[in-house]
């Protein structure tokens, strides 16, 4: 029986962008996150410093939303506009625009759900398990736990990739990525002495300063990276998820379909969130602005019933780490690493899903 392939095409009515408005949501998330990074800094409440650290971590990554949609051309119509408010809105994420428009928009829209070559938190083949030294099988595993997932982006691909991209396996710097990387730091530097100034005004001695980098910089980067972390688990990973070894070619409306998952969470924190949710849509026209998100996505789910729709809660999360740990090409399906002695005498074996 012959499958209809995806049309692209279908999404092209909801790629309308409006400069202004988007302009005006980045501007109301940075006065947000201003006002959050100051009660860190302020408060006198350890628990309040806690809730506004945390509260600038989702500030960092409501911005970077906003950042995300530049660097896909979906924030304005005009390139220069996007790079002026993209590089604005990636700088509290620490990434200089140029890198993160390579590894996300080259690499992972290019070469989705690839092995090897897509870094939306890829899992490795029972082959690739199976030759990994005793360490890389340990490093693998921590990652693909429960404690481990938090630090992914952090570990695999910020430091690594975005922020110290020099051991070698990074493509070429240009001089304007360069440049762009000298940006990141002195924004770096800048803001946390900033923070520990407004600390020093408010308070003599090293602990307030040293308190309030902590709470205002170092807690909410890390809330950030955890939240990162979550969106490239879970819209990647999944009993149906399909991923494949490289092909050499990028990956087709199809296969986009087959690795990518629209995680339903309550529409409240989907909106707050700027519908990165409705991540399937996103993949198959990255032109659609945040704002038009929703409804592609309702009809890209009204019209192709091969979309992946997922209803996020903790079992459910539980159950794809527990079961979708590595990936069998063999068999097109997912494995727990307690299987793997079981996939060497049978390779047909396949999970079922809980």
């Amino acid at each position: 029986m012959n499958v209809a392939h995806f049309d692209r095409m279908t999404l092209t009515p909801f790629a309308r962008r409006n400069g202004a408005y988007s302009i005006a949501i980045l501007a109301v998330d940075i006065v947000a996150y201003a006002a959050v990074v100051y009660m860190a800094i302020v408060a006198d409440s350890i628990w309040l410093k806690l809730f506004a650290s945390f509260a600038a971590g989702v500030m960092i990554a409501l911005m970077f939303i906003v950042g995300h949609d530049a660097a896909h051309q979906s924030f304005s119509n005009s390139k220069l506009v996007n790079r002026i408010f993209g590089t604005i809105a990636l700088l509290p994420g620490l990434h200089p625009y140029t890198l993160w428009e390579y590894h996300h928009n080259k690499i992972h829209h290019r070469f989705t759900a690839q092995i090897g070559v897509d870094n939306a938190f890829p899992p490795m083949s029972v082959e690739q398990y199976l030759a990994a030294t005793p360490m890389q099988r340990a490093y693998y595993r921590f990652m693909r736990s429960l404690w481990g997932q938090p630090w992914f982006y952090l570990l695999d691909v910020w430091w690594p990739q975005i922020y110290t991209p020099f051991d070698g396996k990074q493509p070429k710097l240009s001089g304007e990525t360069w440049a762009e990387l000298a940006l990141v730091y002195a924004y770096t530097v800048a803001f946390a002495a900033l923070v520990m100034w407004i600390a020093h005004e408010r308070a003599d001695g090293y602990w307030p300063m040293v308190e309030a980098l902590i709470f205002a910089f170092v807690i909410p980067f890390l809330w950030w990276n955890v939240f990162i972390s979550f969106l490239s688990i879970v819209q990647h990973t999944g009993h149906d998820v399909r991923w494949m070894m490289p092909t050499g070619v990028p990956s087709t409306a199809d296969q986009q379909l087959a690795g990518t998952v629209h995680v339903v969470l309550p529409d409240a924190i989907c909106w707050l969130f700027h519908r990165i949710m409705q991540h399937p849509a996103h993949h198959l026209n990255v032109g659609i602005p945040l704002q038009h998100l929703k409804k592609a996505e309702a009809q890209l789910e009204a019209t192709e019933p091969r979309t992946l729709v997922h209803v996020w809660t903790p079992t459910y999360h539980w159950r794809l780490t527990r079961d979708c740990q590595l990936y069998d090409t063999r068999t097109n399906s997912w494995l727990r690493f307690a299987d793997v002695p079981v996939a060497e005498r049978q390779p047909t074996k396949k999970l079922a899903a809980a």
